[in-house]
């Protein structure tokens, strides 16, 4: 339909437009319109077309997320900066939150509990308060802040900050040691502390003994200790409670029997060789004394070790002092050059003297020894084995001297031989009783030289000698002899080669031109050769006597 012409005028009384009736009253003119402008179109475009779409929207969620995984970041450096030397989250001491704590100030707290913490005491009508100073009670609280900072430091990094992965550090704290003598002071008591038994070396046979324990009497200061530690433990929550003091005899912690036991433990382990090695060659063995500096005896068998502590028996090892007994002793004497060790063995084969120790030449891996301490532990849990580290071994080989005696009772003659060669040879006097010219013992056998394989066992520069034989006649034969030299007993009977027992010096060339057996069944030797036999014939040499 046409749009009506706007200056022409409508019907009278109205008409109608596009857009509904239109009335108009007398008078009224009517307003023209003006037709809108045709629209041209635009090359490439369809007026005809479809709204166009509204404007590219410009998320925001990635710029979120990446906030989100920046200050996870950041948070994460700054808590793994921040704990680097605080206790970790989840850490306990003796059940305390200690997380985010540094080690000066959980030593603090504990400081302060010891400081602080007294325990009343009672003694008939007198009473006093005592600390665990005063009772002796030893608390390191360094150490024992040092374990709680480092209580989740190995742990795997997600178990490490992990503030539900619990780990609760409780050292125990020893009241064994716990001084009663400061109960005296306070209550008057008279108390005599116990003595615990211990292990030593003999330094002359290099045995392990056991130094016998003491009780102690008087006011034990065990319970009042306890309550001083459970204080501590408690960092105030428990508060001490009055404790009588009684008067009584006191055990020692480790008594003889403990101990006996722990000797039987070190001499097992040295027995057994336990020691270091380089692949299969065992360079060096953890010693008594080394095994003894290393350890404490701890009758609790069930009691709870610390974290670098191991258990054998009643003997509890310490990785920190084996490898302090490793560091000073063991690695100080190895050396990459080796050393050949020279020996003196008898005509059995058996060493009787060593010459030169000798040693291997051991060359340790860089750091490969570092550890020697924790590793030992499982070895002397076990009881036998080796710690086994990197490196190269030379090993020393062992040159033996063969040294042998032979008393030949028909010719008066000793010989020395080595290496199977005889050395030197001398003249001798037998026993009374051997027949001269055969060497045979008469049929009393009274005053022979026995026949036979023998070992010097026992060797004396000079001795007296004296006493009393009875013969089969009935006769006593009596003698008293001062300043024998150059003893050295080879029969059980009481047999020694020595230097014939003149008052004045006696040669080997005189020996051999008296002809005669002259003593009471030792071997007579003359006093120019008898040094030098001593010093050849060292114990365990073997002796044959033959006719």
């Amino acid at each position: 339909m046409s749009l009506h012409d706007g200056n022409q005028p409508l019907p009278q009384g109205g008409g109608t437009t596009p857009n509904g009736p239109v009335h108009r009253t007398e008078g009224e003119r009517t307003q023209a319109f003006t037709p809108l402008p045709s629209v041209e179109p635009i090359d490439g475009f369809n007026a005809t077309a479809a709204p166009a779409a509204p404007g590219k929207r410009h998320h925001v969620w990635p710029w979120i997320v990446l906030a989100v995984v920046v200050l996870l970041v950041a948070a994460g450096f700054g808590a793994f900066a921040f704990f680097q030397d605080r206790a970790l989250p989840g850490t306990t001491l003796w059940g305390h939150d200690v997380v985010g704590k540094t080690q000066q100030q959980i030593a603090t707290m504990i400081d302060d509990q010891v400081n602080t913490t007294k325990v009343p005491v009672a003694y008939g009508d007198k009473t006093a308060e005592v600390s665990a100073k005063d009772l002796g009670v030893n608390v390191d609280a360094q150490a024992i802040a040092h374990d709680a900072v480092d209580a989740k430091r190995n742990d795997p990094v997600w178990d490490r900050y992990a503030f539900w992965d619990k780990k609760d550090v409780a050292p125990s704290i020893d009241v064994a040691q716990a001084d009663p003598t400061v109960l005296d002071e306070h209550l008057g008591t008279n108390s005599v502390k116990p003595v615990n038994a211990e292990l030593t070396v003999n330094e002359d046979s290099g045995e392990v003994e056991v130094t016998p324990a003491a009780n102690g009497s008087g006011a034990d200061p065990t319970e009042a200790a306890e309550a001083a530690v459970a204080a501590i433990e408690s960092f105030g929550a428990t508060k001490p409670q009055t404790v009588t003091v009684e008067l009584k005899d006191i055990e020692p912690q480790v008594t003889d029997a403990v101990a006996t036991q722990a000797k039987q433990t070190v001499d097992e382990l040295v027995a057994n060789k336990v020691g270091v090695s380089v692949g299969d060659h065992e360079i060096a063995q953890f010693t008594a004394p080394m095994l003894i500096a290393s350890s404490r005896i701890e009758p609790d068998t069930e009691a709870a070790l610390d974290e670098n502590e191991a258990r054998n028996g009643v003997l509890v090892f310490s990785a920190d002092k084996l490898q302090q007994q490793y560091d000073e002793t063991i690695k100080g004497s190895l050396t990459s050059t080796k050393e050949d060790r020279e020996v003196i063995v008898n005509g059995n084969g058996t060493e009787t003297e060593v010459i030169k120790e000798g040693h291997d030449g051991v060359k340790i891996k860089d750091g490969a020894d570092a550890s020697i301490g924790v590793d030992a532990l499982l070895v002397l849990t076990e009881g036998k084995g080796t710690v086994k580290v990197a490196g190269e071994v030379d090993p020393m080989k062992v040159k033996q001297i063969k040294r042998h005696v032979v008393v030949d009772l028909s010719d008066h003659k000793v010989y020395a031989y080595q290496d199977d060669k005889l050395v030197k040879s001398f003249s001798m006097s037998a026993g009374q009783g051997n027949d001269y010219a055969t060497g045979a013992c008469n049929p009393s056998g009274d005053m022979c030289t026995p026949l036979g394989d023998f070992e010097i066992w026992l060797k004396y520069p000079t001795q007296d000698m004296s006493g009393t034989l009875t013969l089969s006649d009935g006769k006593k034969e009596t003698w008293d002899v001062k300043g024998v030299g150059f003893v050295n007993y080879f029969s059980k009977s009481g047999c020694a080669i020595h230097r014939i027992a003149t008052s004045s010096p006696y040669s080997d060339a005189q020996i051999a031109a008296m002809g005669a057996n002259t003593s009471h069944g030792c071997v007579g030797i003359g006093w120019d050769v008898a040094e030098w036999f001593y010093d050849f014939a060292g114990m365990g040499t073997s002796v044959h006597v033959q006719q």
